[in-house]
């Protein structure tokens, strides 16, 4: 199955102008010892040359693909697309030769209407050179290559479109890595309630120990001290207060299991070349 894509409306004309909207604001938030695979986009098979107008025709560029490799990929499935065309219109013109003067009136008509159906045909006949992340500067190349190209008379249309594709990353627990924070939380909360560094003995500043505190509650661990005295009255109820709220957060991330995946948005291009009409 394909992945899920989003593109937008709005069109560019240079790598430099390149816009993206931003799709990742509510991902799953992971700790230090989970690690992400990615997994890769799965893409559908490569399409040949001679495949018909309704088989869309997609090239995926990564950052080793060459970008001439690219160039002259898209220009046989646009040349194919051009004999493609034209073939309708070459064998109209051989049986209008055959059948004498006596039609040429109203063969030129048709010539006509058929030469607007071959010019409206290869408007249609698209490739689409696609690439995510680091990769999208090479397509963004391939698209500025086909429209100078540098040694070619025939006119292309080029068209830049940006967008975004879902993928899907698994997630794996380090166990060892696990344990080793595990420790260290336990350590950082003994100093806390303590005041003191194990190991050297040392008494720690308040900026030690709101550090320390700080990263017990991005852990999902709070200490039994709540924040640090540094008012009384009012002050002291706000911090019983958020004492309560990391208590409630601890158990909440004691309770809840990593999930084996998770989806995330990556940016794609999706640079449009066809044959001018």
């Amino acid at each position: 199955m394909p992945p899920q894509q989003s593109s937008s409306t709005t069109t560019t004309t240079s790598s430099s102008k390149l816009t993206f909207t931003k799709k990742n604001q509510n991902m799953t938030k992971l700790p230090t010892y989970a690690k992400v695979h990615k997994r890769p986009i799965p893409h559908p098979a490569p399409p040949t040359p001679y495949t018909g107008p309704s088989t869309p025709k997609t090239i995926y560029v990564s950052t080793s693909t060459p970008k001439m490799s690219v160039v002259t990929r898209v220009r046989k499935l646009l040349r194919q697309a051009e004999k493609r065309a034209t073939a309708a219109l070459h064998n109209n013109a051989s049986s209008h030769k055959h059948r004498g003067r006596a039609g040429a009136g109203t063969g030129a008509g048709s010539q006509a209407e058929l030469l607007a159906k071959v010019q409206e045909a290869l408007r249609r006949e698209e490739v689409h050179v696609k690439a995510t992340g680091r990769a999208i500067g090479k397509a963004v190349a391939v698209g500025e290559y086909f429209r100078r190209p540098p040694t070619e008379t025939e006119g292309y249309r080029v068209e830049v479109r940006t967008g975004g594709v879902m993928v899907v990353d698994d997630v794996e627990v380090d166990e060892e890595a696990k344990q080793r924070v595990l420790e260290q939380a336990e350590v950082w909360r003994r100093e806390v309630e303590s005041g003191v560094e194990e190991g050297s003995g040392r008494v720690l500043s308040k900026a030690a120990i709101k550090k320390r505190r700080s990263r017990l509650r991005k852990m999902g661990v709070v200490d039994g001290q709540g924040k640090e005295d540094e008012k009384v009255g009012d002050v002291e109820e706000e911090e019983e207060q958020e004492e309560g709220e990391g208590t409630g957060e601890a158990e909440e991330a004691e309770e809840e299991e990593l999930p084996e995946s998770r989806t995330r948005w990556v940016n794609m291009v999706d640079v449009v070349i066809g044959l001018k009409g």
